[in-house]
């Protein structure tokens, strides 16, 4: 089967300044589309300078989708990356998912189907047997939900942050009121 590029991009961060941040990043392999990793936005610039070539996909129901490839330019000697042929300062990879958080992949080598081990299918090859798909829903599953404890924990953490200062401004509103 024809790879569809050197490297393809499935979720991504924005920074406020709507540049990327972190990717995560597969290869087109002769088993399928690997696992991916986070990579940052310069590896995928210099990627491109030296030729090697990238594009989104999505996470069909039981594949990948091809998305479309990715271009860099540069405005001032700032590269950007994008999938459309706007020349503005931001980068933009289509309605790709965003990463809220940095994965680390728990799922082990040997948890894996043999014959799959490492990679996922393209949309154009056959479906999974269902014990390695029911496999991979499961495995999916228990990563979205430690995702949300994640989440949940940052959020927390967040809140604590802001209820402390709230609480030293409201220290500091009671110490003016004493002195007026």
């Amino acid at each position: 089967m024809k790879k569809w590029a050197d490297y393809l991009i499935s979720e991504v961060r924005y920074d406020s300044k709507n540049l990327i941040s972190t990717a995560i990043r597969h290869q087109d392999t002769d088993l399928g589309i690997t696992l991916g990793e986070p990579i940052d936005r310069s590896t995928i610039t210099s990627d491109i300078k030296n030729r090697l070539s990238y594009i989104t996909i999505y996470n069909g129901k039981n594949s990948w989708k091809k998305g479309h490839k990715i271009q860099t330019f540069s405005i001032g000697g700032i590269p950007y990356l994008r999938i459309d042929e706007n020349k503005v300062k931001l980068d933009y990879l289509g309605d790709l998912p965003e990463l809220l958080l940095i994965k680390s992949n728990p799922i082990l080598e040997s948890e894996l189907p043999s014959s799959s081990r490492g990679s996922l299918p393209k949309e154009s090859v056959e479906e999974l047997p269902p014990e390695q798909f029911s496999k991979a829903k499961e495995l999916e599953k228990e990563i979205k939900n430690l995702e949300i404890v994640k989440t949940e924990y940052d959020i927390i953490q967040i809140l604590q942050k802001q209820n402390k200062k709230l609480d030293d401004i409201e220290k500091k509103l009671h110490d003016l009121e004493k002195m007026t």
